[in-house]
This record gives structure tokens, C-alpha cells and sequence, in this order.
């Protein structure tokens, strides 16, 4: 079941026919999400996340969607997570990260199953996009990894400790800790991907999985999708350890600093490092 918070907060969007970021539609009882922003690497906006929000919302809705297939447009890049280079400034303050957290969410909590269709790169967010949904299936061409610690990007804690239930502990770790890229056979390898098709037959793999889901019981795997997700949330905790200690962190000289460094392509003054935070041990 959705959580009804969602449908508040996307009110002024919901139910509307044209997207600036997404492209969506609704056809033989699958539900197709494409991040449109090709330009970026479909990186998201808050905008995008809004639209992804309000699209998911209405197939978790609609009795007739028994899938729902996310990609991203273009051949590069299913999504690298949050445009670093974009002004939030340009958008509602409330628009980056409290928008991200209800899509994924969304993701978990819909019925139906979720299909990542990823063809290029999945790195931060968008990584984390893949390994939420039900399923991903991953071109040759693909590439999965974090960035969030190089780039001063602090995600959600559930959100990194839910790549331990699907890769293991020490895996996750390294996926998280040291923002390596992996390729989709690598990926595969871990866990963290289903299966790796050549790019020419990402949509006829895809088709394959939808006829295997249509062909069994809606309401059972509505049912197995929450043990899964019950299982997933067993230890998540009220704040998430960002939140709990470093509330602010985003305001400091080292969230400026690695950010602008991303986007001018060099290294981080080091100087601007935050310290570790003091937390009592035992």
C-alpha cells in the first residue's frame, strides 16, 4: 500500500498529461518511465524527481498495471543520479531531496513489480534507482557505482544500507566507501544486477521478463514484494545517520567545495574537509 503522505505532497502536480523531464505511458498493462533529460545523462533535477513521483503514484494507482519499466533516454546513461551542475536555487527548496525520497519509495511500496532498463551509466542516485527497483536488467555498455563521499552527497541511510540485503555487507561497503565504477558483468557478478544483454537486445530481455510477470499471480507477488521490502526495513532507523548528526552538513565550506570540483572536473582542496564527528563509543 502507498503511503497517502505521497499523494499530498505532490498535489499540484499529480494527474497532469505533460512531463518536462519524463516521458510516460501507459500501454498493454505495463507502465513505461523514461528519464528525458539525454542532454544531462538524464542526471534529475528536482523537477525530474517530482514527475517521477507523480507517474509512479498514478501506475501504483491503476489495477490494470501489472509492471512498470524505468529507463533512461538516449544510449549513455540511464541516470547519474543528481545534477550537480543545476541551481536548486531555480526550484521549490523543497524540491532536492525530500522529492527523491518519495519516489523511491514510491518504488518499494508500489504493487506492482519495477523493472530498472538500464543501458549506459547508473552512478549515485541513479544507482541506487537500479538496485531499488524489483528487477534490473543491464546492457554491456553499462556502468554502476556511488559518488556520493567524493562528491559531498550524503544519501539517505536506508537508502546505502539496503545495498547490504542485496550485495552483502562488505560488498556495499566498498560500493559506497570508495565510489568505484563496476561493469554491468561485474555488476551481475554481485549481485546487483539480474542479467547483461548486448545493447540491440536490452528490449526483447525486458519483454521476456514482462511476459514471465504477467503470467503470474498479481496479488501474490504484491504479497512476496512486501516480505522483501519488510525484510529490507527490519533495522531502518528514525534518522538516518546524516541527518542524526550532521543536519547541516550540506551548508559546510566541504559540501561547496567537492561539488564544485565535480563539475570543474579537479581534485578537492582537502583543506575543506569536515572533521569526524565526535560520537561516544560503547
Amino acid at each position: 500500500m502507498i503511503d497517502q503522505k505521497f499523494s499530498t505532497y505532490l498535489g499540484p502536480i499529480i494527474g497532469s498529461n505533460s512531463y518536462s523531464d519524463v516521458v510516460y505511458r501507459k500501454e498493454d498493462g505495463v507502465a513505461w518511465l523514461t528519464l528525458n533529460r539525454p542532454e544531462t545523462y538524464n542526471a534529475k533535477r528536482g523537477i525530474t524527481m517530482d514527475e517521477m513521483a507523480d507517474t509512479l503514484l498514478d501506475a501504483a494507482g491503476d489495477p490494470s498495471i501489472r509492471v512498470v519499466v524505468i529507463s533512461g533516454a538516449g544510449p549513455n546513461g540511464f541516470c547519474t543520479g543528481n545534477d550537480q551542475s543545476y541551481d536548486p536555487e531555480l526550484e521549490k527548496s523543497d524540491y532536492r531531496g525530500e522529492a527523491e525520497v518519495r519516489y523511491s519509495q514510491v518504488v518499494q511500496q508500489m504493487p506492482q513489480p519495477v523493472i530498472a532498463a538500464v543501458d549506459g551509466f547508473a552512478i549515485g542516485s541513479g544507482n541506487i534507482l537500479a538496485y531499488t527497483c524489483d528487477f534490473t536488467i543491464a546492457t554491456t555498455r553499462s556502468r554502476f557505482g556511488q559518488t556520493g563521499p567524493r562528491v559531498g552527497s550524503p544519501a539517505n541511510g536506508h537508502g546505502v544500507a539496503m545495498l547490504a540485503a542485496r550485495v552483502g555487507q562488505k560488498r556495499a561497503r566498498e560500493i559506497w566507501m570508495l565510489c568505484r565504477q563496476y561493469t554491468a558483468k561485474q555488476a551481475c557478478d554481485m549481485g546487483l544486477v539480474n542479467t547483461v544483454v548486448a545493447p540491440d537486445q536490452l528490449w526483447a530481455e525486458v519483454d521476456r521478463w514482462i511476459d514471465d510477470i504477467k503470467n503470474v499471480s498479481p496479488v501474490i507477488l504484491q504479497m512476496q514484494k512486501m516480505s522483501f521490502n519488510r525484510h529490507d526495513h527490519f533495522q531502518e532507523p528514525e534518522l538516518a545517520p546524516i541527518q542524526q548528526y550532521m543536519p547541516d552538513y550540506q551548508a559546510t565550506e566541504e559540501a561547496q567545495e567537492r561539488r564544485l570540483a565535480f563539475i570543474e572536473r579537479r581534485r578537492i582542496d582537502p583543506s575543506k574537509n569536515v572533521p569526524y564527528v565526535k560520537i561516544p563509543i560503547g
